[in-house]
């Protein structure tokens, strides 16, 4: 803070809008993306092309403008205020605390789904490479292949934890960066080389539609009786991930600084001191673009590869009704690769493997960041009492312990794979997102003045997302119990 000004200074990354010096900007964005490579573009995408063929990709598209828009409006009113949002939203009307329980009890209670069902997706695919045999006899309550998948995702769960224990993760984080920059890179190759139909990519893409399953899809036991919004909220949630990732998402960025995130909250008081003054109002304003710049950076890669795989699923494994299914979400995209050489499998091999590590290595940095920010707001007292050294080691063991609790769980107990995603989606997916969005445009208005509140074209935005992420995410919700 300088001198009588609420703001600190600007960063020289903020005087104009340089390319190389925006870039510098990105932060928290980047990790989000990192943790939804995995399970979000790999499988899901390829899934809906599979199975819809271009049908779903507005799925994809307008999902990713609208989580966009959800987290860029969150943590700009983070860089205005200092204040999380989920401590603003325990003003909103009705019990105390409501609407931030709403959002943070489902959130830490799914945390463990991910931690059980991405070491499996990536424990299948294992097991397939290992030449170990797919067929055997049963062990105890488990079939074979689910005790050997059990196994294997044991292997992967506890090495991403070692990892992130002993936080000795960076050199495999840039070789993951450069595989998985050169497995984008052939996935955009292979999608120019096949020639997708543009006029049904296009409608696909701006032409929202839920169609039924192919003939030869609703015959298999998988879909037979799944409703397709099930999988639109899969894919909805695919796409830049779920609540629980936002809360951390923001309270992330109180290590870079921008604005007032991180400084401490400041009362309305203050906040209208600085509308009164020009250039204050500009200086904040311009703190907003740090946030926009994380977005729009991070969630623009995540729906661009999302598209990709998306459209090679249409192409190249619809034509096959080669669907991923639950024991392997996986193998059926080698052919994606091997359509260009057949030796590119070995690509996509090491991509996948360092893709999903990194969405577990995330999601472990993430989930901390959920876990202080939820506990901060509605369990102060024992968030003090837990401390922050203490608070990563406990949520780590939870998310651990959670994920191979339900991984050892017998199928019939604990669910499959895309079950415990599909309930997962249905709680803390579309509809929380939609809600999230609804409750950003009420602190926006009373909690800024009116020179710092949103300008109309992204409080439409906002409001739009909202209706429309609250709408899919209550139909999906409506068809699952029906």
């Amino acid at each position: 803070m300088t001198g009588s000004s609420l703001y600190p200074e600007l960063p020289e990354e903020l005087g104009g809008f340089r390319p190389r010096r925006l870039i510098r900007l990105v932060g928290p964005g980047v990790i989000i993306a990192s943790v939804t490579i995995g399970s979000g573009e790999l499988v899901w995408a390829s899934r809906s092309g599979a199975i819809f063929a271009y049908g779903m990709l507005w799925c994809f598209f307008y999902g990713g403008i609208f989580k966009a828009v959800q987290v860029y409006t969150a943590s700009r009113h983070f860089t205005l205020t200092g204040e999380h949002p989920l401590e603003s939203w325990k003003g909103l009307p009705g019990p105390g605390r409501c609407f931030p329980l709403l959002v943070v009890l489902p959130a830490l209670g799914l945390m463990p789904i991910a931690f059980s069902t991405i070491p499996e997706t990536l424990a299948g695919y294992i097991h397939r490479l290992s030449g170990v045999s797919l067929e055997g006899d049963p062990v105890g309550p488990w079939e074979w292949f689910e005790f050997c998948s059990n196994g294997w995702a044991t292997l992967v769960l506890v090495a991403c934890l070692l990892l992130a224990v002993f936080s000795s993760y960076t050199v495999v984080e840039r070789i993951s960066l450069i595989v998985l920059a050169l497995l984008v890179g052939l996935v955009t190759l292979a999608v120019l080389v096949l020639g997708p139909d543009l006029s049904e990519v296009l409608r696909g893409l701006l032409i929202p539609r839920v169609d039924e399953y192919p003939e030869w899809c609703r015959g298999t036991d998988e879909f037979r009786d799944r409703s397709p919004w099930l999988e639109v909220s899969l894919y909805l949630t695919a796409v830049g991930g779920g609540a629980y990732d936002y809360i951390g998402y923001i309270g992330m960025s109180r290590e870079k600084g921008w604005g007032l995130a991180g400084r401490g909250s400041v009362s309305r008081e203050d906040l209208e001191k600085v509308s009164a003054d020009r250039d204050e109002v500009r200086r904040a304003r311009r703190w907003t673009r740090a946030p926009l710049i994380d977005a729009i950076g991070s969630f623009a890669c995540v729906i661009l590869v999302t598209l990709l795989f998306a459209m090679l699923g249409a192409m190249v494994l619809y034509s096959q009704q080669a669907v991923p299914v639950e024991n392997d979400l996986l193998g059926q995209q080698e052919k994606f690769l091997t359509t260009l050489h057949p030796q590119l499998k070995w690509v996509y091999r090491g991509g996948v493997f360092l893709a999903f590590i990194g969405t577990l290595y995330g999601a472990f940095e993430v989930y901390q960041h959920t876990c202080r920010e939820s506990l901060s707001v509605v369990a102060p007292r024992t968030f003090t009492r837990i401390g922050s050294g203490r608070l990563k080691v406990l949520v780590i063991g939870y998310c651990a312990v959670g994920g191979l609790t339900l991984t050892w769980l017998p199928a019939n107990m604990a669910g499959d794979i895309v079950g415990r995603l599909t309930l997962g989606s249905l709680v803390s997916g579309a509809a929380t997102c939609g809600l999230w969005c609804f409750a950003m445009l009420w602190v926006d208005q009373t909690r800024l003045p009116q020179p710092l509140r949103m300008r109309w074209p992204l409080r439409a935005l906002t409001m739009l997302a909202g209706t429309a992420m609250t709408v899919l995410g209550a139909i999906s919700i409506y068809k699952y119990f029906a």
